[in-house]
């Protein structure tokens, strides 16, 4: 997706009001559970696949909470509805009270990213107990006690998709380790050596401006990585 120069300097202005929405939100989530989400980053990016996401801490990752502003900015044409964008902030943020405070045994029949431990965070919280967005459910009332209890459903679908995800943030957390460093030259099967004079930090990847003669081309490192043999 393409955004003109204006459209991403107003969605940049908008990350100063959406986090004070959001670490408002979770403000009151923290007091009522005892928890602590306030020293947990939150981050903005452009993402076209993505609304948000919650990713806890690894060897390879840092904890942070990530809203793409292509889908929760009110400068985008059809935004989110106000309804809609704070169920998506409590979606996220059951992933982090399923992985920060202690879960009843019997809500953990069900494994997964969306498996029953999560849904028990949504019905304290008031989140729709759906992995996927869907238009409205932020205004719907959701039958907590059905998806909780109904532990005869083997949901493959759901661990399915939860494995994928979870290989997605995987491979993503990868792609985001820088591999080269400026000044370092590189080779290109069309364009022959160069040399890297910039690099790119994004979500998930990493983007390097390299000098070929007289050109620069701006090339994903994860494309590069197979030609340095």
């Amino acid at each position: 997706m393409q955004l003109d120069n204006l459209l991403r300097k107003n969605l940049e202005k908008e990350e100063q009001i959406l986090l004070r929405e959001i670490r408002t939100l979770y403000a009151k989530f923290d007091r009522q559970f005892q928890l602590n989400s306030a020293s947990v980053p939150i981050t903005f990016g452009l993402d076209t696949d993505t609304l948000g996401s919650y990713t806890q801490a690894s060897i390879n990752t840092d904890e942070e909470f990530h809203f793409s502003l292509l889908f929760i900015g009110r400068s985008i044409p059809n935004p989110l509805s106000k309804e809609d964008r704070i169920d998506l902030y409590k979606h996220e943020y059951a992933h982090y009270m399923q992985y920060n405070m202690p879960i009843p045994r019997e809500y953990t029949w069900q494994y997964g990213t969306h498996g029953s431990a999560w849904k028990y965070c949504c019905s304290l919280i008031g989140a729709a107990p759906t992995p996927n967005y869907k238009a409205g459910e932020g205004t719907m009332q959701h039958d907590y006690d059905k998806v909780l209890k109904n532990n005869l459903i083997n949901d493959q679908y759901f661990d399915l998709k939860d494995n994928y995800r979870r290989k997605r943030e995987e491979q993503k957390a990868r792609d985001s380790v820088v591999r080269f460093a400026e000044g370092q030259e590189v080779k290109h099967p069309k364009y022959g050596r160069g040399t890297i004079v910039e690099i790119k930090e994004q979500t998930g990847a990493v983007r390097l401006c390299i000098r070929f003669g007289e050109e620069i081309k701006t090339i994903d490192q994860k494309w590069l990585l197979k030609f340095q043999r």
